[in-house]
């Protein structure tokens, strides 16, 4: 059975197909750690430069994000593997909207923390694991244009991926109250 037809699904009370526990726990488990990247990230700017709550609220962030990396590996292969519950019933451009948002959240999941590890590095900063005080190679040299072109880029890819998680949140919200499909209920534990 192609991976798009329900494989990854377990049925609903209703009857209708909902993720299983593995997907749902990613999906909420990358929920929370973004939103941990962002509220740090935000944070981090109303703190002064050179304070310890600035440097907490930035170790915070580029952690989840690297979290966020880590967990988005199992989590797209588990998609891979064991597919979606088939779409709701509805128009054919919705559906290709959707898996044009699902596909931009995966490349935001992987583009975003990559882009951190490299800035990073160009910065001559490396990533030490919490706790066991390794430290991971860098992926490039310090070098500081390459530095701010990649926060650049980093902040500009930042603020889009606002939009695309608001675009997603807004959709599900829309198919749960306004459609009352169980779009939004699929991504629920029962």
């Amino acid at each position: 059975m192609p991976a798009s037809q329900g494989t990854l699904a377990a049925p609903g009370p209703a009857g209708f197909m909902r993720y299983d526990a593995v997907a749902i726990a990613f999906h909420w488990l990358m929920f929370a750690l973004i939103a941990v990247a962002y509220a740090t990230v935000e944070l981090r700017d109303l703190a002064d430069k050179g304070t310890v709550a600035r440097m907490v609220f930035m170790e915070a962030h580029k952690w989840s994000g690297a979290l966020v990396l880590a967990l988005a590996v199992p989590r797209l292969l588990w998609r891979l593997m064991r597919g979606a519950p088939a779409p709701e019933p509805g128009p054919r451009l919705g559906h290709l909207a959707s898996a044009a948002v699902h596909g931009l959240l995966y490349v935001f999941l992987f583009a975003e923390p990559i882009l951190g590890i490299v800035m990073s590095n160009a910065g001559g900063r490396l990533l030490t694991v919490p706790l066991l005080g390794i430290e991971l190679p860098p992926v490039v040299a310090p070098d500081p244009v390459l530095k701010d072109m990649v926060a650049d880029i980093h902040e500009t890819l930042g603020k889009a991926f606002y939009l695309v998680i608001g675009l997603h949140a807004m959709a599900a919200l829309f198919h749960h109250y306004m459609l009352g499909d169980n779009t939004m209920r699929r991504m629920k534990r029962r």
